[in-house]
């Protein structure tokens, strides 16, 4: 955080997933700007409302969220996707695919549970009813079939649920051949001059100091330092291109035609 004696101020919304952390590492270590700022993290959900309500200029935004935020659009180049497995978004399930009827979704998630009944219904044939849970696997009792995990909690269950996991990341690059963009930097109009530069430098600042950032990252996020390398500098990517712009198109698009997500136009700078 900055600070000036007798300014306000300005908030910035940041996810509070080991995903984001190379995003948010500048600004958490409060590289300057002309402008006097604050970071705030949250789930996904509370990262969109925060933009949308007008308390925070500048979040990390939920792919799905992007149509219904008016007056908002992406920062140009910076967001979370992955070019084929995501590793930290999974359905996992204890029926096969086309036998699931019940689906807990992540309270915390827009994107990964959309993405979720996207592939359900058009890809393997079922229209699950929902239930919310802010702890998909703890709820993934008697009476739901399948489970949406996101973030560390999907870190740290994969490959120990004992049931069947799929990596939703994957399976849209098996269906699709694209890459899959999680969420992006977005910004209110009005924001402060300097803010998409701020936001880049900020990513510029972890990709400097990885060796010394990734050791306590893993330790607050509890998984081991190689795990988190893996994840952070193979698994995901960060800086988009013509690919994961085209890729987010194509998800909403495909979202709204199976009715999984309201068919709108995407905010200026988003394409």
């Amino acid at each position: 955080m900055t600070t000036s004696q007798g300014v306000a101020p300005v908030t910035i919304a940041g996810i509070s997933f080991l995903n984001s952390r190379p995003l948010l590492a500048g600004l958490e270590a409060g590289i300057g700007a002309p402008f006097v700022y604050r970071l705030e993290t949250g789930a996904p959900s509370a990262c969109a409302r925060s933009i949308a309500n007008g308390e925070a200029v500048a979040a990390l935004v939920p792919v799905a969220a992007l149509p219904g935020l008016p007056g908002v659009e992406a920062v140009p180049g910076l967001g979370i996707a992955c070019r084929h497995e995501a590793t930290s978004v999974l359905l996992v399930s204890k029926v096969p695919t086309a036998e699931i009827r019940t689906l807990v979704a992540d309270a915390a998630s827009r994107t990964s549970v959309a993405l979720a009944r996207l592939l359900l219904a058009e890809r393997w044939g079922c229209r699950p009813r929902l239930i919310g849970a802010s702890s998909p696997l703890a709820a993934l009792g008697p009476g739901a079939d399948a489970a949406v995990v996101i973030g560390d909690p999907a870190l740290q269950a994969r490959g120990s649920t004992g049931l069947l996991e799929i990596d939703l990341g994957a399976a849209w690059a098996e269906w699709t051949g694209q890459p899959f963009v999680f969420a992006v930097w977005a910004t209110r109009c009005g924001a402060p001059a300097g803010l998409g530069e701020l936001l880049e430098r900020s990513l510029d600042w972890a990709e400097s100091h990885w060796d010394e950032l990734l050791p306590g990252w893993a330790a607050a996020h509890r998984v081991a330092t190689a795990v988190a390398e893996r994840y952070l500098r193979g698994t995901l990517h960060f800086r988009l291109g013509e690919a994961e712009r085209a890729a987010i198109g194509e998800f909403l698009t495909r979202a709204a035609a199976a009715g999984v997500l309201p068919s709108s136009g995407m905010p200026t700078g988003a394409h």
